[in-house]
């Protein structure tokens, strides 16, 4: 069994997932989605709701890291406020699970799967399905972003982890 890295794409209406399992040098796809909350919801409602649907992911999966998408302030302080909110019920879960995670900017993430920073969604999309050889007909359409940070989070890893081995003695 490989390690098992998680991305998320916060959101507080629309939050995004992608799962991945690492062998070796090797990235397989495990599991991707979506959950939505009600605009007709309570504010509180809509935030445990998120928490409910995080911890179920956590306990279907052993996950070991994840890549979390920062949020930065968009001109709606209202709509970024709501976000920063959902972003602190991920990192309680992520914290409770004990999943290690690095933060990593949309634009970065997008250099990483795609080679551009301002590349569009539907090619962030394509380019994932592709470095993780998914079917054509399998729709990750809003989790695409998740899955690319699930692949950024495991480069993360593997550079910390070459970056920090010990060095041969002569």
């Amino acid at each position: 069994m490989g390690l098992k890295f998680l991305g998320i794409d916060p959101g507080y209406a629309r939050l995004g997932y992608g799962l991945i399992e690492v062998d070796g040098n090797r990235a397989a796809f495990v599991d991707a989605g979506v959950f939505e909350t009600s605009p007709t919801q309570a504010e509180g409602e809509r935030l445990l709701e998120l928490q409910q649907l995080l911890q179920k992911l956590f306990q279907s999966h052993t996950i070991t890291h994840a890549g979390l998408e920062q949020v930065f302030m968009r001109k709606d302080l209202t709509t970024g406020i709501r976000l920063s909110e959902a972003r602190g019920v991920i990192v309680m879960n992520l914290f409770q699970a004990g999943v290690l995670y690095s933060e990593i900017s949309p634009s970065a993430m997008k250099k990483t799967i795609t080679g551009s920073g301002s590349a569009a969604k539907k090619t962030v999309q394509l380019m994932t399905a592709k470095l993780l050889k998914l079917p054509a007909q399998m729709k990750i359409d809003d989790a695409a972003d998740g899955l690319g940070l699930a692949f950024c989070a495991w480069l993360k890893y593997q550079s910390s982890v070459r970056n920090h081995m010990p060095k041969r003695l002569v």
